[in-house]
């Protein structure tokens, strides 16, 4: 095989190599970078030509090369942001690389028959992988590794999402699964407390039975629907207004508790400050959430020490 090849073909494959890690690690993707760090990677082959040069082939002169080619595509910030785009970096080329070397042996497989037991040797030929496997095999496995971490990243990302959350009134402890959804921005425009949105359904051994018909009516006539003695709810309802892509402007009733707790993980959260608005029809289609979490309910400042 001609050294130009060679230098091509490493070069395509660091450029994929160091662009994947990029996206891995969230860093900003520059082409002159990528390109520079994938030249000066490809450059390494180079010494494959030069029996003198053979001192390259050490683990510290590929630890070296490595690191140079990383601070050549995304530069030098912090000394953990590089280990850890070092790392990705390693990881990405040792499961790409892997499963080229185990795909190649798997197909290198032979069988015979041998005094009537059939015999399979696995790679016995002992050839080393094609330029064809490479040129096809390669962009593969990275498309397996990119769209596989995203697809775990993303199941993660819902298990995060997804928590338990407890609303104290008067007395009464209402528990659901809610939904964090950062694009849930409601609050209520006078004390720009933030509103997370449960279905009235839950409610229903709770809130008087007046308030929730005009809730599933969608009426704003509160105070005719409240019985004699249950006042109370009066001060602690507000009427937030609101508008979806599919609907017209409209008003939610929410409830003021005395206190709300969010469960994510192994994390607590609780909040003083928080408007629960009141929906008649389901927030979910296969019913794995019933609340809306707003997404300043993980603050910080409201986690409680474990």
């Amino acid at each position: 095989m001609y050294a130009d090849m060679v230098f091509v073909i490493n070069m395509v494959i660091d450029y994929m190599l160091l662009f994947l890690t990029g996206h891995i690690c969230r860093q900003p993707l520059r082409k002159r970078r990528l390109l520079l760090a994938s030249a000066v990677g490809a450059a390494y082959t180079v010494f494959l030509f030069f029996p003198p040069l053979s001192f390259a082939f050490t683990f510290l002169a590929k630890f070296i090369f490595s690191c140079i080619m990383i601070l050549l595509a995304f530069r030098w910030t912090r000394i953990w942001t590089t280990l850890r785009l070092l790392g990705a970096f390693y990881a990405v080329s040792f499961f790409i690389g892997g499963g080229l070397m185990a795909t190649h042996t798997m197909l290198e497989s032979k069988s015979e028959v041998v005094n009537g037991i059939v015999l399979t040797h696995t790679g016995s030929a002992g050839t080393n992988p094609t330029f064809l496997f490479i040129a096809f095999g390669f962009p593969i496995f990275w498309w397996c590794t990119r769209h596989g971490y995203y697809s775990v990243k993303a199941n993660r990302q819902v298990d995060v999402q997804h928590v338990c959350l407890e609303v104290d009134v008067f007395g009464h402890t209402i528990r659901c699964r809610g939904f964090i959804d950062t694009g849930n921005q409601l609050h209520d425009p006078l004390s720009r407390i933030p509103v997370t949105i449960m279905e009235a359904e839950l409610w229903k051994e709770v809130l008087p039975d007046g308030i929730l018909r005009q809730i599933y009516c969608e009426e704003i006539d509160i105070a005719s629907a409240v019985p004699d003695g249950e006042e109370k709810w009066l001060e602690r309802m507000r009427f937030i207004p609101y508008c979806t892509v599919s609907s017209k402007a409209s008003f939610l009733i929410a409830i003021r508790p005395d206190e709300v707790r969010v469960y994510a993980g192994n994390k607590t959260y609780r909040l003083r400050r928080m408007l629960i608005g009141l929906r008649a029809s389901p927030l979910s289609a296969d019913g794995s959430y019933q609340a809306v979490v707003h997404p300043k309910a993980t603050a910080e400042k409201d986690e409680l020490a474990s």
